[in-house]
């Protein structure tokens, strides 16, 4: 990777750090109160829930894993014997701000988060964030997904090298949208860089959403996030599945080959999942989690997150964490490997 490109990258980056501090403290600043975010104290694990149970998703409403939370909402509020799962959508910074509220709850169980990696796994290496990445608890896997790279349903390009020997001849030439430079999906596009030898360029966008607006109305010629973020572009016919980043296979890009399978040995998947802060009692947290892994049994509810794109695989607590270790530390060898650190 040449140094002009690392030069002409590192402001936009700087500049989008810090509006994300400033949002995110902002933020924490103006919802801590005594006990945590919900003014309360942490509640006696035999009484849980006492209350509805919050879950913050730090992503617009509508997208990806916004789709895949709303499927669990009943059938967990079901398990746990309260009402359905409220769903807070609190996007910005990268997801940062969503995931601050949800670092600050009072640990009593009635805050959860639900996350697609990047804003635990990506935005702490920055150091801009209040948090690291073990400043939540992991509460359960929910889902796999690979970044994929989408086109419009007319591209000339059908397959992943016609797309390499353009950007080959012309350099910089394909634009591709994603949610922000240091996200998932920008990574996946800058391994891929890295090991095609090639110089894509990002254009960043806040929510998958934007970025499908932007590819379909020519803004740019592709489009790099999780598979739920194109689902319903792709069944409708407007857009496909060019390339496959990550390393599992789903409803809609079944026959896409991986990375690997087109001879890059490298890999990029977001797993998907909920989080609660740091100190919620272990009896609380296993109790959430049962009520999900049992949730996520229902033949209805595992055809919900399909159709999203994502592949349902359960994971307890500790299989969770780590995941979330494990990609915590490929994205900061990433990160640096790139130049955005």
């Amino acid at each position: 990777m040449s140094d002009r490109r690392r030069r002409h990258r590192r402001p936009r980056l700087r500049t989008s750090l810090a509006a994300v501090l400033a949002a995110t403290l902002t933020t924490t600043a103006c919802a801590i109160g005594p006990g945590g975010i919900n003014g309360s104290i942490p509640v006696d694990p035999a009484s849980f829930p006492a209350g509805p149970i919050e879950v913050v998703v730090p992503y617009e409403a509508g997208g990806g894993t916004d789709q895949m939370i709303r499927a669990l909402t009943q059938p967990v509020g079901d398990e746990l014997g309260s009402e359905p799962l409220v769903v807070l959508n609190q996007p910005g910074g990268a997801g940062t701000i969503g995931t601050t509220r949800v670092v600050a709850a009072s640990p009593d169980g009635h805050t959860l988060g639900f996350i697609a990696g990047g804003p635990v796994t990506v935005q702490p290496h920055y150091g801009r964030t209040i948090y690291s990445y073990d400043d939540v608890t992991p509460i359960a896997r929910i889902a796999v997904a690979p970044i994929v790279l989408a086109v419009p349903a007319d591209s000339p390009w059908n397959t992943l090298d016609d797309l390499l020997d353009d950007v080959r001849a012309t350099p910089g030439s394909v634009r591709y949208a994603s949610t922000g430079a240091g996200n998932p999906a920008n990574l996946a596009m800058e391994k891929l860089d890295i090991a095609a030898d090639v110089e894509t360029t990002q254009v960043p966008f806040e929510s998958s959403a934007e970025s499908v607006t932007a590819v379909l109305g020519g803004n740019v010629e592709a489009a790099a996030g999780s598979p739920a973020g194109f689902a319903a572009s792709v069944q409708s016919g407007d857009l496909r599945i060019l390339a496959n980043l990550g390393s599992v296979k789903g409803t809609g890009y079944e026959d896409v080959p991986t990375l690997r399978e087109s001879g890059y040995d490298i890999a990029t998947d977001i797993t998907s999942g909920f989080i609660a802060p740091k100190d919620i009692p272990d009896e609380v947290a296993a109790e959430i989690a049962q009520a999900i892994g049992t949730a996520l049994e229902d033949p209805a509810v595992r055809e919900q997150i399909e159709l999203s794109g994502a592949v349902p695989r359960f994971g307890d607590s500790a299989d969770y964490a780590a995941d979330i270790a494990a990609e915590y530390r490929d994205n900061g060898e990433v990160l640096r490997a790139a130049g955005l650190l």
